[in-house]
């Protein structure tokens, strides 16, 4: 019987010992995809930047945000003036009243945007996506919509409007022929 006890002894203190193994695996395992979690939040910049707040009144002038995510952003007044936003996304943005002038919206996002009353003027938005609301900016003087993607209905509206004229001041583009207006 002794054998017999010892041996089972040896099976108990060896199945806490399994236990504990599986435990540490589960441990180290969850560590694991924390560490590779964080590691590609901090590749692809990680986070929602600006998305869904309100910036209403505040002032991006000058300033570099190529890249971020403006998504569902309520800016109404706000200022974009002179900013690099190229790549940015404004999708279902609020942007009433909002200054792009003088930026750089190449290959941004403004698809399903609220634009009454935002300046263009003398921006480079070639690439852009826009939705139809570009037609309710209240000026486009100078813009460059090279390679552009517009509705192809909003098109027309934008072409009647006075303030699609001039030339833009970095690409020297006419804003009229980036539009293919006739």
């Amino acid at each position: 019987y002794a054998s017999n006890n010892n041996k089972q002894q040896q099976q108990q203190q060896q199945q806490p010992s399994l236990w504990n193994t599986l435990q540490t695996g589960l441990v180290t395992g969850v560590v694991a995809c924390s560490i590779a979690f964080n590691a590609a939040n901090a590749v692809s910049g990680g986070g929602l930047d600006y998305a869904g707040i309100d910036i209403s009144g505040q002032s991006f002038a000058n300033g570099n945000y190529k890249g971020k995510d403006f998504t569902q952003v309520i800016a109404k007044g706000t200022t974009f003036a002179k900013s690099n936003l190229q790549g940015c996304r404004f999708y279902k943005a609020f942007l009433v009243n909002t200054d792009f002038s003088g930026s750089d919206l190449r290959g941004a996002s403004l698809e399903d945007t609220s634009m009454d009353g935002a300046s263009l003027r003398d921006a480079i938005a070639s690439g852009a996506y826009f939705g139809a609301s570009l037609v309710d900016a209240k000026d486009l003087t100078n813009a460059d919509f090279t390679d552009a993607q517009l509705p192809i209905k909003t098109i027309p509206l934008v072409c009647e409007r006075e303030d699609v004229k001039g030339v833009n001041p970095v690409t020297g583009v006419d804003t009229r022929d980036s539009l293919m207006c006739p």
